[in-house]
């Protein structure tokens, strides 16, 4: 956007584009106000903009992506949003250190006995 096409003022500035700033933005806007979302990085979305966090490995991740299952279905239809969850598995792998040896917890979509056994490797109880 020119500088030319930029309004002198707006009903609402919001100071972040990441999930929060833009649900806020987007009820706003439907609500009639003008706003402004302010955003320090380059792209907007937070911690649900997934990228490639080491040169030459192919994992995009993101810190908040796997919760997306999280959002609210009155905020999927209040905003008229148009689009379909997708599962991933494993759903969360959240690396952790135990006795100086590196693991990870990690919850399955597809398999309770994977889960099961993670949460037990995780809590030292392997009975």
């Amino acid at each position: 956007m020119s500088s030319s096409n930029i309004q002198k003022s707006y009903d609402v500035v919001i100071v972040g584009g990441g999930h929060n700033g833009l649900i806020a933005a987007c009820y706003l806007a439907k609500a009639g106000r003008s706003v402004l979302v302010l955003e320090r990085q380059d792209k907007v979305g937070g911690a649900v903009v997934s990228e490639q966090l080491f040169p030459g490995i192919e994992a995009k991740l993101s810190v908040y992506a796997y919760l997306v299952g999280m959002l609210p279905q009155k905020i999927i239809s209040d905003l008229d949003l148009n689009f379909k969850f997708r599962q991933r598995n494993p759903a969360s792998f959240t690396p952790f250190e135990q006795n100086g040896k590196h693991q990870g917890l990690l919850i399955s979509n597809e398999s309770d006995i994977v889960t099961e056994h993670s949460f037990k490797q995780f809590t030292g109880n392997l009975e």
